[in-house]
């Protein structure tokens, strides 16, 4: 039985111990392929039942939470039917999140959410039980290994080639990126081929798992500061100047610009800054300063892959970074232009594996 086949299991076992709650898990079914639905589950009133899409997403922590939303609410408006999030044990300010913003979930601790038609279950409170989670947590997703799962997400092909040509993308050892390769495979993210390659047997999962990993250690091992614009001037006053001088300086743009940039679709009231070394230089010539919720954020590149290929000549960072910085903001106008991010640059990733 597979991990997730264990954590469905605990959050079956919490709804049997209600009563007059009876569940029923059947295959897929007019669901679009390419979706992070699991399978469905059929709960059982007395009165009626209903069909929940179910999702099973095991990292749904504090910080985390509100990518968690954003993920169920696009995945909502794909397969058009609410979905029920399958979860690992959640900390009380998770919860409050999930159910504010109407987001419906079972743990595998007994916290419940359901509000539709045919049932209200709402039971909270639940804690971490003495026994050992579920093996999830016996990986950890150092700041190294998101940055390898970056390279897979990036360039899918690339699980084609030597370890000795993946080591050259990312600062790591043969020995240590082939484990980490049986890790995924074990967690099923990845799958072996006769001649013993990978490939990626859940992107979109492992794209969730990176952007989950991006949010909590990643990016804020990578953030320098956030900044505003000096002398009364507002964000759309520089936004050309920021364009300039990523050429000049060597930046690249992401955030809202960098979206704007490779959609024509947003009108940005922020950026995110991907530098190397002379934020300083670029905030002085901006004429920028401190601020701790500006709306220009500057963050450390990694490796030497964050650039995109747009063929255009702005510096934008690329899909990934684009997409995972605007699903940090609760915001549903962010959320559109991230999965337009998804549909033009990053699905054809995913279709090549």
């Amino acid at each position: 039985m597979s991990d997730e086949d264990k954590l469905l299991q605990k959050c079956l076992d919490n709804l049997k111990v209600l009563p007059d709650i009876r569940a029923t898990l059947h295959e897929k079914y007019n669901i679009p392929d390419k979706t992070n639905i699991d399978g469905i589950l059929t709960i059982h009133s007395p009165v009626k039942s209903v069909d929940y899409p179910y999702t099973i997403q095991p990292y749904v922590t504090s910080s985390a939470a509100q990518l968690t939303v954003a993920y169920v609410k696009l995945l909502e408006e794909k397969i058009g039917h609410k979905p029920l999030l399958i979860t690992q044990n959640l900390s009380e300010s998770a919860i409050d999140k999930l159910i504010h913003e109407k987001i419906e979930f079972i743990d595998s601790v007994g916290n419940i959410y359901l509000n539709n038609s045919v049932v209200y279950i709402f039971t909270h409170g639940k804690h971490r039980r003495k026994n050992k989670p579920i093996s999830y947590q016996s990986f950890q997703f150092t700041n190294k290994i998101l940055e390898l799962i970056y390279i897979l997400l990036k360039k899918p092909d690339i699980l084609r080639a030597s370890l000795e040509e993946l080591a050259s993308l990312v600062d790591m050892a043969p020995e240590s990126i082939s484990e980490t390769l049986k890790q995924l495979y074990k967690l099923g993210y990845l799958q072996r081929q006769r001649e013993g390659k990978y490939f990626i047997n859940k992107y979109n999962n492992l794209l969730e798992r990176w952007e989950i990993g991006y949010a909590e250690t990643l990016r804020p091992k990578l953030f320098i500061g956030a900044y505003t614009p000096a002398l009364q001037k507002d964000f759309s006053d520089i936004k050309e100047s920021i364009i300039e001088l990523g050429l000049e300086e060597n930046f690249l743009i992401g955030g809202e610009l960098g979206a704007a940039l490779a959609t024509y679709y947003l009108m940005p009231t922020s950026a995110t800054l991907h530098v190397n070394t002379n934020h300083s230089v670029i905030a002085a010539k901006l004429k920028l300063k401190p601020s701790p919720q500006g709306e220009i954020i500057f963050i450390q590149q990694f490796g030497k892959q964050n650039a995109g290929c747009y063929n255009q000549p702005e510096p934008i960072a690329d899909p990934l970074l684009l997409h995972a910085e605007l699903l940090l903001s609760d915001n549903d106008r962010l959320r559109e232009t991230a999965e337009r991010i998804y549909e033009k640059f990053i699905l054809d990733r995913q279709q090549n594996v």
